[in-house]
Protein backbone atom coordinates (compact mmCIF):
# COMPACT_ATOMS: atom_id res chain seq x y z
CA UNK A 1 0.00 0.00 0.00
CA UNK A 2 1.51 3.34 -1.13
CA UNK A 3 2.06 6.04 1.46
CA UNK A 4 0.36 9.33 0.60
CA UNK A 5 2.72 12.32 0.26
CA UNK A 6 2.56 14.89 3.07
CA UNK A 7 0.10 17.67 2.49
CA UNK A 8 1.62 21.04 1.58
CA UNK A 9 1.49 23.68 4.29
CA UNK A 10 -1.63 25.73 4.26
CA UNK A 11 -1.70 29.35 3.13
CA UNK A 12 -2.19 30.46 6.74
CA UNK A 13 0.89 28.53 7.87
CA UNK A 14 3.02 30.01 5.08
CA UNK A 15 1.78 33.51 5.95
CA UNK A 16 2.66 33.09 9.62
CA UNK A 17 6.11 31.71 8.68
CA UNK A 18 6.77 34.65 6.35
CA UNK A 19 5.76 37.11 9.08
CA UNK A 20 8.15 35.42 11.53
CA UNK A 21 11.01 35.56 9.02
CA UNK A 22 10.30 39.22 8.25
CA UNK A 23 10.12 40.04 11.96
CA UNK A 24 13.43 38.32 12.71
CA UNK A 25 15.07 40.03 9.74
CA UNK A 26 13.86 43.47 10.81
CA UNK A 27 15.02 42.82 14.37
CA UNK A 28 18.47 41.80 13.14
CA UNK A 29 18.68 44.88 10.93
CA UNK A 30 17.62 47.11 13.85
CA UNK A 31 20.23 45.61 16.18
CA UNK A 32 22.95 45.91 13.53
CA UNK A 33 21.96 49.50 12.78
CA UNK A 34 22.14 50.34 16.49
CA UNK A 35 25.61 48.82 16.80
CA UNK A 36 26.96 50.76 13.81
CA UNK A 37 24.90 53.91 14.31
CA UNK A 38 28.11 55.91 14.66
CA UNK A 39 28.99 55.04 11.07
CA UNK A 40 25.66 56.42 9.89
CA UNK A 41 26.10 59.83 11.50
CA UNK A 42 29.67 60.18 10.17
CA UNK A 43 28.39 59.28 6.70
CA UNK A 44 25.63 61.85 7.11
CA UNK A 45 28.26 64.45 8.01
CA UNK A 46 29.96 63.61 4.73
CA UNK A 47 26.66 64.18 2.95
CA UNK A 48 26.33 67.60 4.60
CA UNK A 49 29.85 68.55 3.47
CA UNK A 50 29.13 67.24 -0.03
CA UNK A 51 25.99 69.39 -0.07
CA UNK A 52 28.07 72.49 0.66
CA UNK A 53 30.58 71.67 -2.08
CA UNK A 54 27.89 70.82 -4.64
CA UNK A 55 26.06 74.05 -3.83
CA UNK A 56 29.16 75.90 -5.00
CA UNK A 57 30.10 73.71 -7.97
CA UNK A 58 26.68 73.39 -9.61
CA UNK A 59 26.21 77.15 -10.26
CA UNK A 60 29.74 77.25 -11.66
CA UNK A 61 28.92 74.38 -14.01
CA UNK A 62 25.64 75.99 -15.15
CA UNK A 63 27.21 79.39 -15.88
CA UNK A 64 30.38 78.14 -17.57
CA UNK A 65 31.35 75.46 -20.04
CA UNK A 66 32.98 73.36 -17.37
CA UNK A 67 31.66 69.86 -16.70
CA UNK A 68 30.42 68.80 -13.28
CA UNK A 69 33.71 67.07 -12.46
CA UNK A 70 35.89 70.02 -13.47
CA UNK A 71 33.61 72.47 -11.65
CA UNK A 72 33.98 70.34 -8.55
CA UNK A 73 37.77 70.29 -8.94
CA UNK A 74 37.85 74.08 -9.32
CA UNK A 75 35.70 74.57 -6.20
CA UNK A 76 37.86 72.20 -4.14
CA UNK A 77 41.01 74.02 -5.27
CA UNK A 78 39.44 77.39 -4.40
CA UNK A 79 38.47 76.13 -0.96
CA UNK A 80 41.95 74.71 -0.37
CA UNK A 81 43.61 77.93 -1.56
CA UNK A 82 41.25 80.01 0.59
CA UNK A 83 42.09 77.89 3.63
CA UNK A 84 45.80 78.37 3.00
CA UNK A 85 45.42 82.14 2.57
CA UNK A 86 43.29 82.48 5.71
CA UNK A 87 45.80 80.39 7.63
CA UNK A 88 48.66 82.62 6.46
CA UNK A 89 46.79 85.86 7.20
CA UNK A 90 44.98 84.99 10.42
CA UNK A 91 46.74 81.79 11.51
CA UNK A 92 49.37 83.44 13.68
CA UNK A 93 46.78 85.77 15.22
CA UNK A 94 44.38 82.93 16.02
CA UNK A 95 47.07 80.60 17.34
CA UNK A 96 48.56 83.38 19.45
CA UNK A 97 45.19 84.24 20.96
CA UNK A 98 44.36 80.57 21.46
CA UNK A 99 47.64 80.08 23.31
CA UNK A 100 46.96 83.15 25.42
CA UNK A 101 43.44 81.91 26.02
CA UNK A 102 44.80 78.57 27.19
CA UNK A 103 47.08 80.34 29.68
CA UNK A 104 44.53 82.83 31.03
CA UNK A 105 41.48 80.57 31.28
CA UNK A 106 42.84 78.48 34.21
CA UNK A 107 43.67 81.69 36.09
CA UNK A 108 40.22 83.13 35.39
CA UNK A 109 38.60 79.84 36.41
CA UNK A 110 40.56 79.84 39.69
CA UNK A 111 39.47 83.40 40.44
CA UNK A 112 35.89 82.44 39.65
CA UNK A 113 35.96 79.42 41.99
CA UNK A 114 37.58 81.48 44.77
CA UNK A 115 34.85 84.07 44.43
CA UNK A 116 32.13 81.42 44.56
CA UNK A 117 33.74 79.72 47.54
CA UNK A 118 33.26 82.80 49.69
CA UNK A 119 29.54 82.02 50.08
CA UNK A 120 28.18 79.01 51.97
CA UNK A 121 26.18 77.73 49.01
CA UNK A 122 29.14 78.12 46.66
CA UNK A 123 31.50 76.38 49.08
CA UNK A 124 29.09 73.46 49.38
CA UNK A 125 28.84 73.18 45.59
CA UNK A 126 32.62 73.26 45.17
CA UNK A 127 33.08 70.68 47.93
CA UNK A 128 30.56 68.37 46.27
CA UNK A 129 32.31 68.78 42.94
CA UNK A 130 35.74 68.06 44.43
CA UNK A 131 34.44 64.90 46.13
CA UNK A 132 33.03 63.66 42.84
CA UNK A 133 36.45 64.13 41.22
CA UNK A 134 38.44 62.24 43.88
CA UNK A 135 39.55 58.58 44.12
CA UNK A 136 41.11 58.45 40.69
CA UNK A 137 38.09 59.71 38.80
CA UNK A 138 39.98 62.85 37.74
CA UNK A 139 42.49 60.93 35.64
CA UNK A 140 39.82 58.65 34.26
CA UNK A 141 37.80 61.72 33.32
CA UNK A 142 40.80 63.23 31.56
CA UNK A 143 41.37 59.92 29.79
CA UNK A 144 37.76 59.81 28.61
CA UNK A 145 37.96 63.41 27.44
CA UNK A 146 41.20 62.77 25.54
CA UNK A 147 39.73 59.64 23.96
CA UNK A 148 36.60 61.52 22.93
CA UNK A 149 38.73 64.32 21.41
CA UNK A 150 40.83 61.83 19.42
CA UNK A 151 37.71 60.01 18.25
CA UNK A 152 36.08 63.27 17.18
CA UNK A 153 39.23 64.31 15.29
CA UNK A 154 39.35 60.97 13.45
CA UNK A 155 35.64 61.27 12.62
CA UNK A 156 36.14 64.77 11.19
CA UNK A 157 39.06 63.60 9.01
CA UNK A 158 37.00 60.68 7.74
CA UNK A 159 34.10 63.06 7.18
CA UNK A 160 36.24 65.21 4.89
CA UNK A 161 37.10 62.27 2.66
CA UNK A 162 33.50 61.06 2.61
CA UNK A 163 32.32 64.54 1.67
CA UNK A 164 34.64 64.61 -1.36
CA UNK A 165 33.61 61.12 -2.48
CA UNK A 166 29.89 61.91 -2.13
CA UNK A 167 30.32 65.21 -3.97
CA UNK A 168 32.10 63.61 -6.94
CA UNK A 169 29.15 61.43 -7.99
CA UNK A 170 26.10 61.69 -5.68
CA UNK A 171 23.79 60.07 -8.25
CA UNK A 172 25.81 56.86 -8.10
CA UNK A 173 25.16 56.40 -4.37
CA UNK A 174 21.53 57.48 -4.63
CA UNK A 175 20.87 55.01 -7.46
CA UNK A 176 22.54 52.24 -5.50
CA UNK A 177 20.34 52.93 -2.49
CA UNK A 178 17.18 53.04 -4.63
CA UNK A 179 17.93 49.65 -6.15
CA UNK A 180 17.41 48.15 -2.70
CA UNK A 181 13.75 49.16 -2.86
CA UNK A 182 10.87 47.59 -4.81
CA UNK A 183 10.67 49.06 -8.35
CA UNK A 184 7.20 50.51 -7.83
CA UNK A 185 8.42 52.59 -4.87
CA UNK A 186 11.63 53.93 -6.43
CA UNK A 187 10.14 56.94 -8.22
CA UNK A 188 8.38 58.15 -5.09
CA UNK A 189 11.45 57.68 -2.86
CA UNK A 190 13.64 59.34 -5.49
CA UNK A 191 11.37 62.39 -5.46
CA UNK A 192 11.42 62.46 -1.65
CA UNK A 193 15.23 62.22 -1.59
CA UNK A 194 15.52 65.05 -4.10
CA UNK A 195 13.28 67.29 -1.98
CA UNK A 196 15.19 66.34 1.19
CA UNK A 197 18.50 67.13 -0.53
CA UNK A 198 17.18 70.53 -1.61
CA UNK A 199 15.95 71.27 1.91
CA UNK A 200 19.32 70.26 3.33
CA UNK A 201 21.17 72.44 0.81
CA UNK A 202 19.09 75.49 1.70
CA UNK A 203 19.46 74.84 5.43
CA UNK A 204 23.25 74.50 5.17
CA UNK A 205 23.62 77.76 3.22
CA UNK A 206 21.34 79.56 5.67
CA UNK A 207 23.31 78.17 8.61
CA UNK A 208 26.60 79.31 7.10
CA UNK A 209 25.18 82.82 6.75
CA UNK A 210 24.07 82.76 10.39
CA UNK A 211 27.51 81.52 11.51
CA UNK A 212 29.29 84.36 9.71
CA UNK A 213 26.87 86.95 11.11
CA UNK A 214 27.21 85.66 14.69
CA UNK A 215 30.99 85.57 14.44
CA UNK A 216 31.21 89.14 13.12
CA UNK A 217 28.73 90.54 15.66
CA UNK A 218 30.46 88.77 18.55
CA UNK A 219 33.88 89.99 17.48
CA UNK A 220 32.71 93.61 17.17
CA UNK A 221 30.91 93.52 20.53
CA UNK A 222 33.84 91.97 22.43
CA UNK A 223 36.29 94.42 20.84
CA UNK A 224 34.15 97.38 21.92
CA UNK A 225 33.83 96.01 25.47
CA UNK A 226 37.57 95.35 25.66
CA UNK A 227 37.53 91.59 26.28
CA UNK A 228 40.95 90.09 25.39
CA UNK A 229 41.33 87.57 22.55
CA UNK A 230 38.18 88.91 20.89
CA UNK A 231 39.11 87.50 17.48
CA UNK A 232 39.59 83.95 18.75
CA UNK A 233 36.38 84.14 20.78
CA UNK A 234 34.49 85.42 17.71
CA UNK A 235 35.79 82.53 15.60
CA UNK A 236 34.74 80.12 18.34
CA UNK A 237 31.25 81.67 18.50
CA UNK A 238 30.83 81.45 14.73
CA UNK A 239 31.91 77.80 14.58
CA UNK A 240 29.80 76.70 17.56
CA UNK A 241 26.75 78.41 16.07
CA UNK A 242 26.50 75.30 13.86
CA UNK A 243 25.83 73.22 16.98
CA UNK A 244 22.20 73.82 17.97
CA UNK A 245 21.10 74.86 21.47
CA UNK A 246 24.33 74.05 23.34
CA UNK A 247 26.80 75.60 20.88
CA UNK A 248 26.18 79.26 21.82
CA UNK A 249 26.30 78.35 25.52
CA UNK A 250 29.73 76.71 25.26
CA UNK A 251 30.95 79.61 23.10
CA UNK A 252 30.06 82.12 25.81
CA UNK A 253 31.76 80.31 28.73
CA UNK A 254 35.42 81.24 27.99
CA UNK A 255 34.46 84.85 27.22
CA UNK A 256 32.56 85.15 30.51
CA UNK A 257 35.48 83.70 32.47
CA UNK A 258 37.90 86.16 30.90
CA UNK A 259 35.46 89.03 31.48
CA UNK A 260 35.08 87.99 35.14
CA UNK A 261 38.84 88.42 35.59
CA UNK A 262 38.50 92.05 34.40
CA UNK A 263 35.77 93.03 36.82
CA UNK A 264 32.01 92.77 37.36
CA UNK A 265 31.13 95.50 34.85
CA UNK A 266 33.02 93.73 32.05
CA UNK A 267 31.30 90.49 32.98
CA UNK A 268 27.86 92.12 32.80
CA UNK A 269 28.62 93.80 29.47
CA UNK A 270 29.98 90.56 28.00
CA UNK A 271 26.98 88.53 29.12
CA UNK A 272 24.68 91.19 27.71
CA UNK A 273 26.59 91.18 24.42
CA UNK A 274 26.14 87.42 23.97
CA UNK A 275 22.46 87.67 24.85
CA UNK A 276 21.94 90.52 22.38
CA UNK A 277 23.81 88.66 19.61
CA UNK A 278 21.69 85.56 20.16
CA UNK A 279 18.51 87.66 20.16
CA UNK A 280 19.55 89.25 16.86
CA UNK A 281 20.32 85.80 15.47
CA UNK A 282 17.02 84.31 16.66
CA UNK A 283 14.68 87.19 15.83
CA UNK A 284 16.31 88.82 12.80
CA UNK A 285 18.91 86.69 11.03
CA UNK A 286 17.18 83.32 11.32
CA UNK A 287 13.72 84.56 10.23
CA UNK A 288 15.29 86.29 7.23
CA UNK A 289 17.18 83.22 6.03
CA UNK A 290 14.27 80.89 6.82
CA UNK A 291 12.10 82.74 4.33
CA UNK A 292 14.28 81.08 1.73
CA UNK A 293 15.41 77.98 3.60
CA UNK A 294 13.50 75.27 5.43
CA UNK A 295 11.82 76.23 8.69
CA UNK A 296 12.23 73.81 11.59
CA UNK A 297 10.11 74.07 14.74
CA UNK A 298 12.21 74.85 17.86
CA UNK A 299 10.77 71.85 19.72
CA UNK A 300 11.80 69.54 16.88
CA UNK A 301 15.30 71.01 16.96
CA UNK A 302 15.62 70.55 20.73
CA UNK A 303 14.32 66.97 20.65
CA UNK A 304 16.65 66.15 17.77
CA UNK A 305 19.62 67.35 19.85
CA UNK A 306 18.58 65.15 22.78
CA UNK A 307 17.89 62.10 20.61
CA UNK A 308 21.01 62.39 18.42
CA UNK A 309 23.20 63.10 21.44
CA UNK A 310 21.89 59.98 23.18
CA UNK A 311 22.24 57.75 20.12
CA UNK A 312 25.36 59.09 18.40
CA UNK A 313 27.26 61.02 21.09
CA UNK A 314 29.04 64.34 20.54
CA UNK A 315 29.11 64.13 16.75
CA UNK A 316 25.39 63.41 16.83
CA UNK A 317 24.78 66.71 18.63
CA UNK A 318 26.77 68.52 15.93
CA UNK A 319 24.63 67.14 13.10
CA UNK A 320 21.33 66.92 15.01
CA UNK A 321 19.58 69.75 13.17
CA UNK A 322 20.45 68.71 9.58
CA UNK A 323 19.42 65.16 10.47
CA UNK A 324 16.09 66.54 11.70
CA UNK A 325 15.68 68.56 8.49
CA UNK A 326 16.12 65.45 6.33
CA UNK A 327 13.96 63.22 8.54
CA UNK A 328 11.11 65.75 8.63
CA UNK A 329 11.20 66.12 4.84
CA UNK A 330 11.19 62.35 4.27
CA UNK A 331 8.38 61.79 6.78
CA UNK A 332 6.33 64.51 5.12
CA UNK A 333 6.68 62.96 1.65
CA UNK A 334 6.72 59.24 2.41
CA UNK A 335 4.24 59.07 5.28
CA UNK A 336 2.11 62.19 5.68
CA UNK A 337 1.41 62.87 2.00
CA UNK A 338 1.56 59.27 0.78
CA UNK A 339 -0.15 57.37 3.61
CA UNK A 340 -2.23 59.76 5.67
CA UNK A 341 -3.48 62.27 3.11
CA UNK A 342 -3.95 59.78 0.26
CA UNK A 343 -5.98 57.46 2.49
CA UNK A 344 -8.02 60.22 4.09
CA UNK A 345 -11.70 60.38 3.07
CA UNK A 346 -12.58 63.26 0.75
CA UNK A 347 -13.90 66.39 2.40
CA UNK A 348 -17.66 66.81 2.07
CA UNK A 349 -18.81 69.33 -0.49
CA UNK A 350 -20.70 72.51 0.36
CA UNK A 351 -23.97 71.04 -0.97
CA UNK A 352 -23.57 67.95 1.20
CA UNK A 353 -22.96 70.09 4.27
CA UNK A 354 -26.05 72.15 3.44
CA UNK A 355 -28.17 68.99 2.99
CA UNK A 356 -27.05 67.67 6.40
CA UNK A 357 -27.75 71.05 7.95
Amino acid sequence: MAVAPPAPPSIETRTITSYIVIGLTLTAVAVLSWRISHVFVVAFGGIVLATVVRSMSEPLSRNTRLSDRWSLVVVLLILLLSACVLTMVFGNLVMGQVGELREKLPVALEEFTNSIGKSDMGAMMLDSFEKSMTEGTTWSGFGLAAGAALSLTADLILLLFLGVYFAVDPKLYRSGALRLLPPKRRAQVRSALDDAAEALRKWVLAQLAAMVAVGVLTGVALTIIGVPMAFALAVLAGLLEFVPIVGPIFAAIPALLLAFAHGPSTLVYTAGAYVVVQQIESNLITPLVQRWAVKLAPVVGLLSVLACGYIFGVIGIIFATPIAVVVVELVKHLYVEDTLENNAPPAPSISAKAARG
